[in-house]
């Protein structure tokens, strides 16, 4: 046995050392296996954790959030094609006031097709722009007038009233200063427009600022309804004066009214219809009698634009009515007309123009004191009084940021022995003007305004004003 062990024994290790070796390389071979499948998993992890996630999954919470480079390159613009259903030919006329702005358009359509300075409210379809102005008035007159604010004519002092041969007066103020809000939007029946003014001149006469709502409108297409310019004026030709009235024969006046505007009519022309408040602006009413209206102001035009200007022909029918307390009562017809235009000159240069005749017409010519329209006679008869005013602007610029504006206007109007001896015959209205706009939103004037008036008895009366402004815009 002892041989046989001997014979036998290291054949029989060696035997026994090769299988263990077999089992050690299996195993290494099932480890390695396992680690490249755990490589893999590991590099499929990281692919997926570098590829971006599919748009649709993100969530807000969850959006990159970019850069602000970026973020302006990615803003917004207005579609101009879903906020306007029209284009306007109208070059926009840069003026101290900017009232051009304010205007309801055919269709909508703006004055600045590229909407610079309307901001997108997120989550909407609404667009939104914030305007206005803060402006500073300093004047000095050379006599009392009857509104230290601005230059109205109709209060010039003549011979024989309280004021006549005062001296010198200074003025101070900043009512002129506005602010304005202006939202469009799309919509299924057209574009929306929705405009918002105030300034602060609530009390012209008073130093003090005093809340006053210019306009509040809303239009969808060609649907005006709300407070805005009376669809009988033109307010693309009112002049570019420091003065905050300007020549008187204008009829500057906003109301409640409801407005269509048919366009396009034929090529860049239009025609608009409105009912407007109405008011029965009588003089010499007898005691304890009242004004009365049966029915609303009427009023319309008609334009023609095009690239060398425009031209609009408007038209009122109105209503007056008295009554008194013993049942003794009248009423008139009262009618009004009107042509104005504007023309674009050589450069920037322009010329504005418009001429009003009516009769009975009283509060649609802003110069004229209250009680205009009509008066009653001994009789209680109601008799209108006719009349007319016009005025002419020309604006030049002696460069880029350098321009004048000559403004003339007139206002002629009959009168009654009712009304008494110093009541409203004619007037004149002038300013020259000289501007300094460094920039859009800045800007200093200096200008020298005359103005007489003459009454009924033949008096006469007349003012000077210096006026130095200066405005800084928010748009």
């Amino acid at each position: 046995m002892a041989l046989l062990a001997t014979a036998f024994g290291p054949q029989a290790h060696a035997e026994d050392e090769a299988d263990e070796l077999a089992r050690l390389r299996a195993t290494v071979m099932r480890m390695e296996k396992a680690m490249q499948e755990m490589q893999g998993q590991i590099a499929e992890l990281q692919k997926q954790k570098k590829s971006p996630a599919p748009a649709a999954s993100l969530s807000a919470a969850n959006k990159p959030s970019l850069t602000p480079a970026e973020a302006v390159k990615t803003k917004p613009t207005p579609d101009a094609a879903k906020l306007s259903d029209s284009r306007s030919m109208m070059r926009h006329r840069e003026t101290v006031t900017g009232d051009n702005l304010s205007a309801p358009r055919p269709g909508n359509a703006p004055m600045d097709p590229t909407y610079q300075g309307f901001m997108h409210i997120p989550d909407t379809t609404t667009w939104i722009k914030l305007g206005g102005y803060a402006k500073v008035d300093s004047i000095v007159d050379s006599t009392k007038m009857g509104n230290p604010n601005k230059f109205s004519t109709g209060g010039i002092p003549v011979e024989g009233e309280a004021n006549f041969g005062k001296g010198q007066e200074y003025a101070l103020h900043a009512k002129q200063s506005r602010f304005n809000v202006e939202l469009r939007t799309p919509s299924p029946f057209g574009s929306v427009r929705f405009f918002y003014e105030n300034d602060f001149f609530a009390n012209s006469a008073s130093p003090d600022m005093e809340y006053n709502l210019r306009h509040f409108y809303g239009q969808v297409a060609n649907v005006t309804v709300g407070q805005t310019w009376t669809t009988f004026f033109d307010p693309d030709t009112i002049p570019d004066t420091l003065d905050f009235a300007g020549p008187g024969s204008q009829s500057i006046l906003r109301q409640p009214q409801v407005r269509y505007t048919f366009s396009p009519i034929a090529d860049h022309m239009h025609v608009a219809l409105a009912v407007e408040q109405p008011k029965s602006d009588i003089g010499a009413l007898p005691a304890g009698a009242t004004t009365r209206t049966s029915m609303p102001d009427i009023t319309g035009h008609w334009r023609l634009e095009g690239a060398v200007g425009h031209v609009q022909v408007g038209g009122l029918a109105r209503s007056l009515a008295w009554e008194g307390a013993a049942g003794a009562e009248d009423s008139v017809f009262a009618w009004g007309t009107n042509i104005s235009g504007t023309l674009n000159l050589r450069g920037n240069d322009s010329l504005v123009a418009s001429l009003t005749y009516g009769d009975g017409m009283g509060r649609y010519i802003q110069d004229l004191p209250a009680g205009s329209g009509a008066v009653v006679d001994a009789s209680g008869r109601l008799n209108t009084l006719s009349g007319w005013g016009g005025h002419v602007g020309y604006r030049h610029f002696w460069a880029d940021r350098w321009r004048s504006e000559f403004s003339i206007g007139t206002v002629e109007m009959e009168t009654a022995g009712e009304q008494g001896p110093k009541a409203y015959d004619r007037t004149l209205y002038s300013e020259v003007n000289l501007i300094w706009a460094p920039s859009k939103r800045f800007y200093v004037g200096l200008g020298y305004l005359y103005g007489s008036k003459t009454t009924r008895d033949g008096s006469e009366g007349d003012a000077h004003r210096i006026q130095m402004s200066m405005q800084f815009k928010l748009f």
